[in-house]
């Protein structure tokens, strides 16, 4: 028996859709979306977004009501562990009412949820940023009022996890390795079979630096910067997340521009992309303490994988902890497709959002 699934994984301006049969991609699309309608508040754009999901698929000649599942991205929730789950009527609230954040990606379960009202299919998020499998002995800061969350890359590092055991013969489950995301925010994640017990809370630009995220600073240093410059929490946020990194550094979040300029000689370009991948490589070796030394690879995902040039900074740092494999790009919707197909197919139970 094989399955239809549609995959849905929305961003602010625009709709990731796909079609698979099983595990197999059938059809792709990323439909844009008139600037008027995604400036409107995210509850008032399911309509016009789920209608575009509707023309995509008779545009494939695939009829709705073929559709075994929907599986979205999940969007900002309260922590969960990793997993399917099915879209409940509380997951629906959440989502509505912004409880945990704002952002375009909780639009995904609210139209599969949608779709599956009108065509009767199931409907699914698979390993949503919210993903909290951290050990209790990491959530700990020195305030008393501050404790660490996971938030993270949770559905490519999973997935590129999952693909590693499944080229060496094993399960995710069995395996411990250290996943290091790189794009515009990175996370390092240690996944201790089958979860991501220690990572850093790339929503916030904890960590290392990227094209736009500050990264980890002094608290003394951004303490003093707060105050010299009067900023509220939005100023502070805006500057941690959006105007940090290459942008704050170079001014640009272009890292393929940068990686050019380094590779041409720039002093200021090397001296970035250096001090980039000692801060990757300090991530790393902190997984590997928390794992014990006990690492059997190491592997690269996200945009910035496809660069040789930053990979091959990185290496000499982290050689000795294990060997390392590179899975360049990202692989959400392949991996929100498998997600789906586990459930179907009875290799994984689907969870309970409660």
């Amino acid at each position: 028996m094989t399955y239809k699934i549609l995959v849905l994984n929305l961003g602010s301006t625009s709709t990731k859709v796909a079609i698979y049969e099983d595990d197999r991609p059938l059809a792709f699309d990323t439909l844009k979306h008139p600037t008027e309608e995604t400036v409107k508040p995210l509850t008032d754009q399911t309509e016009f977004r789920l209608e575009a999901v509707r023309t995509f698929l008779k545009t494939q000649r695939v009829p709705p009501e073929e559709i075994d599942i929907v599986s979205a991205r999940g969007g900002l929730l309260k922590p969960i562990s990793g997993g399917t789950y099915n879209i409940s009527q509380e997951m629906i609230d959440d989502l509505r009412s912004n409880r945990y954040g704002r952002h375009a990606s909780n639009l995904s379960a609210l139209i599969a949820d949608r779709f599956r009202e009108k065509y009767g299919c199931k409907a699914v998020i698979t390993d949503p940023v919210v993903v909290d499998e951290l050990v209790e002995e990491v959530r700990m800061t020195g305030l008393k009022e501050i404790r660490r969350k996971s938030i993270f890359h949770a559905l490519n590092q999973k997935a590129v996890a999952r693909k590693y055991a499944y080229s060496i013969g094993r399960n995710y489950e069995d395996i411990n390795v250290i996943v290091c995301h790189m794009g515009g925010g990175i996370t390092v994640g240690a996944h201790a079979h089958g979860r991501v017990i220690d990572v850093n809370d790339g929503l916030a630009g904890e960590g290392p630096m990227s094209p736009t995220r500050t990264g980890t600073l002094p608290n003394g240093s951004l303490a003093k910067f707060m105050e010299d410059n009067a900023m509220d929490y939005d100023a502070v946020v805006e500057t941690l997340t959006k105007s940090g990194g290459f942008v704050s550094l170079a001014g640009t979040q272009d890292a393929l521009e940068l990686e050019k300029m380094a590779i041409a000689g720039d002093e200021k370009a090397i001296a970035i992309y250096q001090a980039l991948a000692v801060q990757i490589a300090k991530e790393i070796g902190s997984r590997a303490s928390i794992l014990k030394g006990e690492v059997e690879q190491i592997i690269f995902t996200g945009g910035l994988a496809h660069s040789t040039y930053l990979i091959d900074l990185v290496r000499p740092y982290i050689a000795f902890i294990a060997p390392d494999t590179i899975y360049p790009g990202e692989e959400e919707m392949q991996a929100l497709a498998e997600g789906g197909y586990r459930v179907l197919s009875g290799e994984e139970e689907m969870k309970r959002y409660e």
